[in-house]
């Protein structure tokens, strides 16, 4: 699980620090968006608690 949580956090970076130098609508920021997107929806079980968009302790993801 620990190569999951590294593989989503660096993607998240990633994608943070090219929205910081191309801005949030930008081609580069959505593209990478849409992959950790894939990402999330692949290794993340759903067991997010949608009122507060909370992960539950099991994935120990971080926002």
């Amino acid at each position: 699980m620990k190569l999951i949580q590294l593989a989503v956090e660096k993607k998240r970076n990633q994608m943070m620090q090219t929205a910081k130098k191309t801005g949030l609508t930008s081609n580069e920021t959505i593209k990478l968006s849409q992959e950790l997107d894939e990402m999330m929806n692949i290794f993340v079980p759903p067991t997010i608690d949608l009122t507060t968009g909370q992960l539950s302790s099991k994935t120990n993801l971080k926002r």
